[in-house]
């Protein structure tokens, strides 16, 4: 008979950014939850952002060149 190891993989698997709506959010987890259950894999942390609170202070264009708050137009 062949000798044989247990081990255990740790991996870090990340999604790009989804934007939802609040309503939706449960019913995506789970849906995630489940194909990673069937895969032998489970969720171990998500990381929420309220998006009314993540926006930036800083306008979009301010470190564009070409804008004009990027000070690159005469």
């Amino acid at each position: 008979m062949g000798s044989f190891t247990l081990f255990k993989i740790k991996a870090t698997v990340e999604t790009g950014a989804m934007l939802l709506p609040e309503d939706q959010v449960d019913k995506t987890l789970e849906e995630l939850r489940g194909n990673l259950k069937r895969l032998g894999l489970a969720v171990l942390s998500i990381d929420r952002t309220n998006v009314a609170e993540a926006q930036s202070e800083e306008p979009l264009d301010a470190k564009d060149p070409w804008s004009f708050r990027g000070q690159g137009r005469d």
